[in-house]
C-alpha cells in the first residue's frame, strides 16, 4: 500500500514538474500597445519556462512577439520593427489596411533568417464560410504562423476589401468577433493567464478605442507595463507548473 502511495506520489510530482502554464493572449483592437506592455513585463521579470499560448485577433501578434524577442522593454523600438519607422499615427477606420500589410512584411523581414521556436503557439481565427472559430496549433514555418496571425487580426472590409483573407484557400478573419468565452474584467485565474485590456481594471480614454499614435502607444504600453508589475502576485497564483512556481518563487522573493 505504502509502495502504491509512494508511486501515486512520483507520478503526480512528475506531471506538476512538466505540465505547461496556459497563456491565452486575447483581442486587443487599439490597445494593442497595453497587452505588449504587459507580456512585456512578463517577458523581462516574470519569465515562464514552459507555456502552451493562444492568440486571438491582436493577442496572435502578441504571441509572435512574446516568443521571438528576448526584450520588449521599449515601446518606440517595438512599434518601428512592428508597424514601421515611416507611420507616425493610426486611425481604426483608415489605417488598419497599412497596419496588417506593415506588420506582416515587417515581423516575417525581422524573423526570416533565425525564428525562435514556435511550435507552442495556437491561434484562433473566424472562418468565413461556417462563421465559427478554428484553432491552428501547427504552423510549417514562421511566415505561416505571421500569415494565419493576420487572418486572425482582420476586420471585415475595414483591414481590407474582402470580407475575409485568404489563407491557403480559405477566407478568414478576426477570431474576435465570435468568440464565446468573455473574458470577465479583472479575473485571469485559475487555470490560465488571460492577457486582456480589462485584466487589472484599468480605465481608458474613450479616445483610445478608434485612435493611436507613437506617444500614446507609449503611453499605453507603459501602463500596461506598470499595471502588471503591481498585480504580479495575482499573475504566480496563475502558475500550476511546480517547476515554474518554484524558479519564479525565488526571482519574487529577490525583488
Amino acid at each position: 500500500m505504502r509502495l502504491l502511495l509512494l508511486l501515486t506520489s512520483l507520478i503526480f510530482l512528475s506531471s506538476s514538474l512538466n505540465a505547461y502554464t496556459n497563456i491565452n493572449m486575447y483581442g486587443t483592437g487599439m490597445f494593442l500597445p497595453y497587452s505588449i506592455g504587459i507580456i512585456g513585463y512578463i517577458k523581462k521579470h516574470f519569465p515562464i519556462l514552459e507555456a502552451n499560448i493562444t492568440g486571438i485577433s491582436g493577442g496572435a501578434i502578441c504571441s509572435i512577439l512574446y516568443t521571438q524577442e528576448d526584450d520588449m522593454s521599449n515601446p518606440d523600438t517595438i512599434w518601428d520593427y512592428t508597424i514601421g519607422k515611416e507611420i507616425n499615427e493610426i486611425a481604426l477606420y483608415k489605417d488598419l489596411r497599412v497596419f496588417q500589410k506593415n506588420i506582416g512584411n515587417n515581423l516575417k523581414l525581422r524573423y526570416r533568417n533565425a525564428p525562435r521556436d514556435f511550435n507552442n503557439i495556437s491561434v484562433i481565427s473566424t472562418n468565413v464560410n461556417t462563421m465559427k472559430n478554428e484553432k491552428i496549433s501547427h504552423f510549417s514555418n514562421i511566415d505561416d504562423l505571421i500569415d494565419f496571425s493576420l487572418c486572425s487580426t482582420y476586420i471585415p472590409f475595414v483591414s481590407g476589401d474582402t470580407m475575409g483573407r485568404q489563407y491557403k484557400g480559405t477566407e478568414y478573419m478576426d477570431g474576435e468577433i465570435f468568440r464565446d468565452d468573455k473574458y470577465d474584467k479583472k479575473h485571469t485565474c485559475p487555470t490560465t493567464i488571460s492577457i486582456h485590456r480589462k485584466m487589472w481594471g484599468r480605465k481608458f480614454n474613450m479616445n483610445n478605442y478608434l485612435y493611436t499614435n507613437k506617444q500614446i502607444s507609449r503611453e499605453l504600453f507603459n501602463y500596461g507595463w506598470e499595471d502588471t508589475h503591481k498585480n504580479k502576485n495575482e499573475l504566480f497564483k496563475c502558475i500550476t507548473n511546480t517547476k515554474n512556481k518554484i524558479y519564479l518563487g525565488k526571482i519574487l522573493s529577490q525583488k
